[in-house]
């Protein structure tokens, strides 16, 4: 039975995850020309030379609306003495940030494409790169 509850768990969480398709890794780009890339990309936020190449960055962020947030709070209502933690769960905003990094060597082509940030977050960029 216990086995059968937790299966039933891993299925619910599995239906809460996004089957969208990963986002482009740098093997797909490794070795492209970068104009194509930055054309879809748009301006950077960020440019800087590095070794004879440049280096791109994007930046973005979302806002979760309500993201649950627990934090625990002692009650000393038991009359024991001791404290009783209690969990509360509340739900805020949340910003989640991303990175895009595109490394360029001197003749143009792609050497490294980097995403620090979740999913979410980078969506708006990586959407970009899948685009026709």
């Amino acid at each position: 039975m216990i086995r059968v509850a937790a299966l039933a768990v891993v299925l619910a969480v599995t239906g809460c995850v996004t089957t969208a398709d990963a986002p482009p890794d740098v093997g797909k780009f490794k070795g492209q020309a970068s104009q194509p890339i930055l054309a879809k990309l748009g301006p950077p936020d960020a440019q800087e030379s590095a070794g004879g190449g440049t280096v791109y960055r994007w930046r973005t962020s979302i806002v979760q609306e309500s993201a649950p947030v627990t934090t625990t709070t002692a009650n000393y209502s038991s009359g024991s003495g001791l404290p009783t933690n209690v969990p509360v769960t509340t739900f805020q905003p949340q910003t989640q940030r991303c990175t895009l990094t595109l490394t360029v060597d001197a003749a143009g082509r792609v050497t490294d494409l980097a995403r620090d940030g979740s999913r979410q977050a980078c969506a708006p960029l990586t959407d970009k790169l899948t685009s026709p």
